[in-house]
């Protein structure tokens, strides 16, 4: 006799294998949405920059009121606010570190990364833009403490 249809163990199979083909395009997706806050990160920053450079020209060439200096943290005033506000959103409410010298000249201010636990994305006053290898910085300068 001839039967139409499938056996239980054809069904399984199958099954088994969407699964394992589910899991992979699941775990691909993760790296790419992380990959993603990563990449608004350094847009955040890299106009955090550009919003520190417009208010350096406008204080009479200082770079006063960028950092919170209470506690080493970007200001959260004006634009500043606003932007403080979309980093710590697309890196899962961190704080983004921020130090100025003394004679408020300089600056340097970075951000954990999602993507490589450990890094963070650094912006700096003299323009550089770069990826790190620790979580924070104690400088005004993109450098690893």
């Amino acid at each position: 006799m001839f039967h139409k249809g499938f056996t239980l163990i054809e069904l399984l199979v199958v099954i088994a294998i969407v699964g394992l083909l589910a899991s992979v395009v699941l775990i691909n997706t993760q790296n790419v949405r992380l990959q993603a806050y990563d990449a608004q990160i350094q847009t955040y920053m890299h106009q955090l920059r550009n919003a520190a450079d417009l208010n350096y020209s406008q204080s009479g060439e200082t770079y006063s009121a960028i950092c919170d200096e209470s506690d080493d943290t970007l200001s959260n005033s004006g634009e500043l606010g606003t932007l403080e506000t979309a980093v710590k959103r697309e890196n899962g409410n961190q704080d983004v570190s921020c130090f100025e010298s003394v004679d408020k000249s300089r600056f340097a201010a970075s951000s954990p990364l999602r993507a490589e636990s450990g890094e963070s994305w650094c912006v700096e006053s003299a323009g550089f833009s770069v990826e790190l290898n620790c979580l924070a910085i104690n400088t005004y300068r993109c450098e690893c403490p």
